[in-house]
């Protein structure tokens, strides 16, 4: 089963390492949240927490906050809010009842419930899937409160992982941080986990010939290298990041920088890219070059193709040498159009 970016989850964030940390034990009560007291440095503490049925790590320079009586565990995370762990027995009172209680604390209505669906994100190591929920509507204004979640069930208990923070914080980079905490999500025990669910696999792509397999970051649900007759090698990914992750110009700019170009002035210029039909809905499809040889003493080049589809934005993203990355660019369009839904 492919590995999660989650994160880019690339997208571009390290995980904490806690090899030499010694592992913390909570005791859990059956709410799924209460109002935290004190804070500490969560770099100060161990990373690695767990129940024992479920691990985690807060990343870097999260502040653990004392969890209180109804949660597992919560962290202030700078510059974009709070995130809470927690626990219900059996299935917590039903997956839209609190979908519908999420939905209404950010001003959302409810919905009927055979409407209520999440995005399927595999476990790393496991055969089970959690569902991610974006509340944080497009049009909140920018001080309003908003909400992702992800919900974990696992029989006898369902878990709650949820980052709350201002609507503009979390479509800047809080689906970043969101997948790249989830990336790192295990399940104790997992030999005797459930048979794999069909939408485990999330998306279906179809890589072209001379493309291999390659590992990546943990955000990632597909990666591949692609090598050069001179020993120049390009690296491509597919990374889903929940809600709209940010504008088509912000994305460009972005990589733009990356490559140490200078940013786009509007979504007018030609420059930003074209729209293209894809297997799964329309992709946004742009191609990158650097002026200067800023790469092993050579230029580089980034393709990318962004898909929105419900409530998560899929990133495809070729980097590497220009040369070789222009040699696959007609590969790479092709490749992000063959991408589909189980």
């Amino acid at each position: 089963m492919p590995r999660p970016p989650l994160h880019t989850l690339l997208l571009f964030l390290a995980l904490c390492s806690c090899k030499d940390e010694e592992i913390r034990t909570y005791k859990v009560a059956v709410e799924p949240e209460a109002e935290a007291q004190s804070s500490q440095d969560a770099g100060a503490r161990d990373h690695a927490e767990h129940s024992d049925s479920v691990t985690w790590r807060a990343l870097p320079g999260w502040k653990a906050e004392e969890a209180g009586k109804f949660l597992s565990a919560a962290y202030t995370v700078p510059e974009l809010g709070r995130l809470t762990v927690s626990k219900l027995g059996g299935d917590g009172g039903g997956l839209a009842a609190n979908v519908n209680r999420w939905r209404g604390q950010v001003g959302m209505q409810p919905l009927p419930e055979d409407e209520v669906r999440g995005q399927p994100m595999p476990v790393i190591e496991s055969n089970r899937e959690m569902l991610l929920f974006n509340l944080n509507p497009d049009e909140a204004p920018a001080d309003a409160e908003g909400v992702f979640v992800a919900v974990l069930p696992l029989g006898s208990e369902t878990w709650y992982f949820k980052l709350t923070g201002s609507s503009a914080k979390l479509r800047e980079n809080g689906g970043t941080v969101f997948m790249d905490f989830l990336s790192d999500v295990r399940i104790a025990g997992e030999q005797q986990a459930a048979p794999p669910s069909k939408g485990a696999s999330m998306i279906n792509v179809i890589a072209p010939a001379g493309w291999e397999k390659s590992q990546g970051s943990s955000m990632r649900v597909a990666s591949f290298e692609i090598k050069g007759e001179d020993g120049t090698t390009a690296d491509v990914s597919v990374i889903p990041l929940p809600g709209d992750s940010g504008s088509v110009l912000d994305n460009v700019n972005r990589w733009r920088g990356q490559v140490q170009l200078p940013p786009l002035a509007g979504a007018n210029d030609p420059a930003i890219g074209v729209e293209m039909d894809g297997e799964a809905g329309k992709l946004f499809v742009t191609h990158m070059v650097s002026a200067e040889a800023v790469l092993d003493g050579k230029k580089a080049a980034i393709s990318t193709a962004i898909l929105k589809a419900d409530d998560i934005t899929w990133f495809f993203k070729i980097t590497g040498e220009a040369a070789l990355v222009e040699a696959n660019r007609e590969k790479f369009e092709n490749f992000a159009r063959t991408a589909s839904f189980p």
